[in-house]
């Protein structure tokens, strides 16, 4: 369904929803929400993270062919597209401080394929990078320079839909994506995405992965989605005036169980620092066991702990399927034992209880929101980000 009420006051309407307690009327909602105190409290200290500073938008950008610009134009819904293979997408990064890019987190997105493993999920990957190497160079700024390229970082058979890397800068002006060969199978000849730029001199100090099942694949991506929602790093940033890099690693049909092995290879290959665990739907789908399913997530959070990252739990999200319906409560009171036993997970939001409040968010599946629904959560996700981690008072 389409959402007719201006995206402003939905942001306001969700930003209110995270002070506890408050009861407002949410948008398209036919009661009033109100918020379950203590059941989102963050556990990071307010203001913990200042992020770090996005230093690629609108700077000069060269494309061997696609319009380049689309790439770092301040909105995640447009996205360069290559029409050839090989393809390049260059950033002249010279008109930034050269004290902000000795250092540089970079981050790709393609968002027109599902799932953040397409192989293990079963669908093809649509234009995604599949061999290319990370390069720099040291040329002055304001021309393409087409000698003098140094390779950073070399993939091969990639099938992941974003990637990040922490590079070593100073030095250099200019960094490319140099695209070989396009990863899927319906014949892909060109590439898509958009990139983006860190200064990570400080450390790496922000970068999310969401993990997840349909629920994240579905709501957690940079586009619009129909209702015009933008991306969780454009709406932070329009909270908080950071712009956190985010990677959508939804995985459809996926259980806590599923995560377990591919949980710590994601890891390995992630740089960023906080690791959404939004799972349970799928638990939740048939003969469930709650103590299963604490061990299976405690078993995940220690995966994050261990790799150097910070763990973020939401509630599971309210379904008005039967099955789910009995099932889901007793999950989530593992969730709940769990936020006792981790005093450093983050509590995300509380899903079940805006989603039980705002029925009309859910499909006619039952199970998976509507697109106005997905808009909701991830704005959700974002109030919740500014709120409990860049210190939005």
């Amino acid at each position: 369904m389409r959402n007719t009420i201006p995206p402003a006051l939905i942001a306001l309407a969700l930003a209110l929803a995270w002070l506890a307690p408050v009861s407002l009327v949410a948008a398209g909602a036919a009661t009033p929400v109100v918020a379950t105190p203590g059941a989102a409290t963050p556990r990071a200290t307010p203001g913990a993270s200042s992020g770090m500073q996005l230093i690629s938008r609108g700077v000069g950008a060269y494309a061997s062919s696609g319009n380049a610009s689309l790439a770092n134009d301040g909105t995640h819904n447009a996205y360069w597209r290559s029409s050839r293979l090989p393809a390049t997408l260059a950033y002249d990064l010279s008109s930034v401080p050269e004290a902000n890019r000795r250092r540089i987190y970079l981050v790709w997105y393609n968002d027109l394929t599902y799932g953040y493993d397409h192989a293990l999920g079963g669908g093809p990957g649509y234009n995604n990078p599949g061999s290319y190497t990370i390069e720099a160079n040291t040329a002055a700024g304001g021309s393409l320079p087409t000698t003098g390229w140094v390779t950073l970082e070399s993939v091969a058979h990639n099938v992941l839909h974003s990637r990040d890397y922490l590079l070593p800068f100073a030095g250099y002006n200019w960094v490319r994506i140099n695209a070989s060969a396009s990863d899927g199978s319906r014949g892909n000849r060109d590439i898509v995405l958009n990139l983006d730029v860190y200064d990570a001199g400080g450390g790496v100090t922000d970068g999310w992965l969401f993990a997840g099942d349909s629920i994240t694949a579905s709501g957690m991506g940079h586009n619009d989605l129909s209702v015009h929602a933008e991306s969780f790093t454009n709406q932070v940033g329009a909270l908080t005036g950071i712009y956190p890099p985010q990677q959508n690693a939804g995985m459809a049909g996926w259980s806590s169980g599923d995560m377990m092995s591919r949980l710590p290879g994601w890891l390995q290959s992630f740089h960023g620092r906080y690791v959404t665990l939004s799972l349970g739907t799928n638990d939740a789908a048939g003969v469930s066991v709650p103590g299963a399913f604490h061990d299976n997530m405690a078993a995940l959070i220690n995966q994050v702990l261990a790799a150097g990252k910070i763990p973020v739990v939401p509630t599971i999200p309210w379904s008005r399927d039967s099955t789910h319906a009995r099932n889901i409560p007793p999950l989530n009171a593992q969730i709940l034992k769990l936020y006792r036993a981790f005093p450093s997970v983050i509590h995300g939001p509380d899903l079940y209880a805006y989603l039980e409040a705002n029925q009309g968010y859910i499909s006619p599946d039952d199970v998976h929101p509507t697109e106005a629904g997905y808009a909701a959560i991830r704005t959700l996700w974002a109030t919740v980000a500014a709120k409990s981690i860049y210190g939005l008072k």
